[in-house]
C-alpha cells in the first residue's frame, strides 16, 4: 500500500506540473458538451433521453485523450524502466497509475456534470447518477491504463489506444449508458445494468493488475 500511495503522490505531482494532457481532455470535452447543446436546442426540446450518450461520449473520448499519455513521457524518458527495476511492484505502479487517472478523469467529468447541468437545465450532480460514474471510472480506467502500457512505445502510439480499447469498452458503454438514462427517468431500472457496471470494473481492475507485470515484462 505504502509503495502504490508513493506512485500515486508521485504522478500526482507529476499531473500537475504538466497539465496539458488533462487541460487538453478538459478543454474537449467543454466543446463537445457545448456544441452538443447548441445542436439539441435546434433538433428537440426534450434532451434528457439524449444526455446519456451525449455524456458517456464525451467521457469516453476525454479519458482516451489524457490517458493515452499515461506512460508515453516516462517511457520516452526511461522512466518507466527504471520504476520497472526499482524494488516497488509493478501491480503497486499499476495501481497508483489507476488511482491518478481516476481522479484526473473524475475532475473532468464533475466539471462536464456541471456544465451540462447548465446547458440542459437537468440536474445531474445526483447521488445516483455520481455513483454510476464512479463505478464506470474505475472499470474504463483500470482498462486503459493497462492498454496504454501496450502502445507507449509503439510509433502510432495515439491511434493504437482507442483500437485496442473501444472494443472492449462496449459492454461498460452500454451499461453506463443504459444507467445513466434510468437515473434520468427511463423506465428501466439501473439495477441490471448497475451490476453490469461493477462486473466490468471488477474484471479490468483485477485483470489489469494481474496482467500488467505480463504487459511490462522484457
Amino acid at each position: 500500500m505504502s509503495e502504490t500511495m508513493a506512485v500515486f503522490r508521485k504522478d500526482l505531482r507529476l499531473a500537475w506540473r504538466d497539465r496539458s494532457a488533462w487541460l487538453s481532455a478538459a478543454a474537449f470535452a467543454a466543446i463537445t458538451v457545448l456544441t452538443y447543446s447548441f445542436a439539441f436546442d435546434l433538433a428537440t426540446q426534450d434532451v434528457r433521453p439524449l444526455l446519456p450518450g451525449v455524456l458517456w461520449t464525451t467521457f469516453l473520448f476525454a479519458g482516451i485523450l489524457a490517458n493515452g499519455q499515461s506512460f508515453q513521457r516516462e517511457a520516452e524518458q526511461g522512466t518507466l524502466d527504471a520504476m520497472l527495476l526499482s524494488p516497488v511492484s509493478p501491480t503497486a505502479i499499476y495501481v497508483g497509475k489507476v488511482l491518478t487517472n481516476v481522479v484526473g478523469l473524475l475532475t473532468v467529468e464533475v466539471a462536464v456534470l456541471l456544465l451540462a447541468t447548465i446547458l440542459f437545465g437537468t440536474t445531474l450532480l445526483t447521488l445516483e447518477l455520481s455513483l454510476i460514474v464512479f463505478v464506470g471510472t474505475i472499470g474504463y480506467v483500470s482498462l486503459t491504463t493497462l492498454l496504454a502500457t501496450l502502445g507507449s512505445r509503439a510509433r502510432a502510439r495515439a491511434v493504437l489506444l482507442p483500437v485496442l480499447a473501444l472494443p472492449l469498452l462496449v459492454p461498460m458503454l452500454i451499461a453506463a449508458v443504459r444507467a445513466t438514462g434510468a437515473s434520468l427517468g427511463d423506465p428501466v431500472g439501473t439495477a441490471p445494468w448497475m451490476l453490469l457496471l461493477v462486473v466490468f470494473a471488477m474484471w479490468t481492475s483485477i485483470g489489469g493488475a494481474l496482467l500488467f507485470p505480463m504487459v511490462t515484462e522484457r
